[in-house]
């Protein structure tokens, strides 16, 4: 009866929208452009319409049902004037029956929900009857006021044992058909949650009131925001050798979920952030008063709506003649203006509105950078490739994330804030066995003395570092020794240190800037004495 029900709503439906098509009022506008910033879309539908001399009463739909109303704008030419315009969302097609993928899924978990049923039902009476059987030989062998006879409690428990065995083992086996099934129905049901998601959009409808001045066709231009989309930029950054130059690939991942597939459609991704209401700070007058101690002052909470949104496939229908090697730079093109910067990408895309991320090459820049190898010992015996870039203000680069590659080995991520004040971007490239670096306490020159009523404590550490590439290396080594904080502690440094490159007295850091050729060691060492009252103690 249901069925029936749907099928006819269907029909209506449908002769309705066929009336509607006949009689020139009902038109599909397609979505030709998107502009997309970090939150939000801006969409661009056009459409032809046929127009009588004077007032036009049509609808159009096609468009998203999650979209600003503030923002709708019609462009229309052959001399047409918008008088008015209304958006409603359609209903009706929430209602339609979903398709054949769908049916499938629902009709696989209702037969796997039947066998879990039918399992359920099993465990139940075989649990009961486990229970009967232990209370029946409890009572057969507690019910004889003589007791059994040694064969009479031999063949009951034997039975028992028999029997139970085998109803556990029922057990056993229906237990792990049960979650088997039930593993299968949350499968099932989460790619039918997905589907739903493809499927069970609304439609928007625009109703506008247009005044021509003479019959015929129409070209309108319907564009708006909605909120149900966004980009987000990352980066690969991929390091051949130290001798070439660094290769960052700009990178984004878009997602959408305004309720209507976006086929074949012309990208656009902007930096921009389109503002509500907002206006430009004034400050105003700060009194100060005095604070009752007895109350607390009462604190406000804003409460901020975050939209949800997921992973996005991409089907890409887009023919391309050239038989040159291409790459994303012959159809991304890269504007910037005061305000943004703004990538509009050629290649047309088809974006399902399903949430998931669809990802797509921006841009590729080779950057001339400089390695250096750096070690901290105290801290880590490691010796590490660093790569340097600077002015990288220049590139043009968006906070975010970025995978680093080094000789075609993924190394990790690292996150590139492009709010930094850094004159250099440092990226680590991994360790490197290559250039070990060994630390040791000297204890020669390493010793405790008392003078007077204070002690001093002198200690000195040595640092071997080689190169055992073939290949010059340019490093950067750093040891730290302590700083005082009281006037009863006094720190200096001894004359057996190695000379420095730079003294951080602040931090108490040396820094040694050496140029190890291939083979080549060098050996560096750090001493110092601390100076403090006997009978106080100091972690050293």
């Amino acid at each position: 009866m249901k069925t029936k029900f749907l099928i006819l709503y269907a029909a209506l439906f449908l002769n309705l929208f066929y009336v509607c098509a006949q009689d020139g009022k009902m038109s599909f506008a397609k979505l030709k452009e998107a502009t997309i910033f970090f939150r939000g879309a801006e969409l661009t539908h056009e459409t032809t319409l046929n127009l009588q001399k004077g007032n036009n009463e049509l609808k159009i739909s096609g468009l998203s049902p999650i979209l600003d109303k503030n923002s709708v704008k019609i462009k229309t030419v052959s001399g047409a004037l918008v008088s008015s315009f209304e958006f409603s969302t359609d209903y009706l097609t929430e209602k339609m029956p979903n398709n054949e993928e769908i049916k499938k899924l629902e009709e696989s978990i209702a037969n796997y929900k039947k066998q879990l049923a039918k399992i359920n039902t099993n465990l139940k009476i075989n649990k009961e009857l486990l229970s009967m059987l232990q209370k029946g030989v409890i009572k057969n062998v507690e019910g004889s006021e003589n007791g059994l006879g040694i064969n009479d409690l031999k063949q009951t428990l034997d039975y028992y044992k028999s029997k139970s065995l085998e109803t556990e083992e029922l057990i056993r086996i229906d237990t792990e058909e049960k979650q088997k099934v039930e593993e299968n129905i949350n499968k099932l049901q989460s790619q039918l949650n997905q589907e739903s998601m493809k499927n069970d959009k609304l439609s928007g409808i625009l109703t506008i009131n247009l005044i021509s001045t003479i019959s015929g066709s129409c070209n309108i231009t319907i564009s708006y925001y909605t909120m149900a989309a966004r980009w987000i930029p990352y980066y690969d950054i991929n390091v051949q050798t130290i001798q070439k130059p660094v290769k960052i690939t700009t990178k984004a991942k878009i997602s959408q979920t305004s309720g209507i597939e976006w086929n074949n459609v012309k990208l656009s991704l902007s930096t921009a952030t389109p503002s509500f209401g907002k206006v430009a700070p004034v400050l105003v007058p700060w009194f100060l008063q005095f604070i009752n101690q007895y109350v607390t002052p009462a604190r406000s909470e804003t409460m901020m709506r975050s939209m949800v949104l997921y992973d996005s496939d991409i089907s890409e229908n887009f023919e391309i003649t050239n038989y040159k090697t291409l790459t994303m730079d012959d159809y991304v093109q890269q504007s910037e203006n005061q305000f943004n910067i703004v990538y509009d990408i050629a290649i047309p895309y088809t974006i399902l509105s399903n949430g998931k991320d669809l990802n797509i090459d921006l841009v590729n820049q080779d950057v001339i950078a400089t390695f250096k190898y750096y070690s901290v010992p105290k801290l880590d015996m490691e010796t590490y490739l660093v790569c340097d870039i600077a002015d990288w203000q220049k590139l043009n680069l968006l906070s975010g994330k970025a995978n680093v590659t080094y000789d075609g080995t993924y190394i990790g991520d690292t996150y590139i804030d492009a709010s930094s004040t850094q004159e250099n971007m440092s990226l680590t490239l991994g360790s490197d066995k290559r250039v070990p670096v060994k630390r040791e306490k000297l204890t020669d020159y390493s010793s405790t003395k008392i003078i007077g009523n204070d002690v001093k404590q002198e200690i000195a550490y040595q640092l071997t570092v080689r190169n055992n590439q073939n290949a010059p290396v340019t490093m950067t080594l750093k040891e730290q020794y302590p700083i005082s904080t009281q006037n009863e502690i006094k720190v200096d440094l001894l004359k057996e240190t190695t000379t420095w490159s730079s003294n951080n007295t602040d931090t108490g850091v040396i820094t040694w800037e050496i140029e190890l050729q291939p083979g080549e060691q060098k050996i560096f060492k750090i001493a110092y004495s601390v100076k403090y009252p006997k009978g106080k103690t100091i972690n050293l």
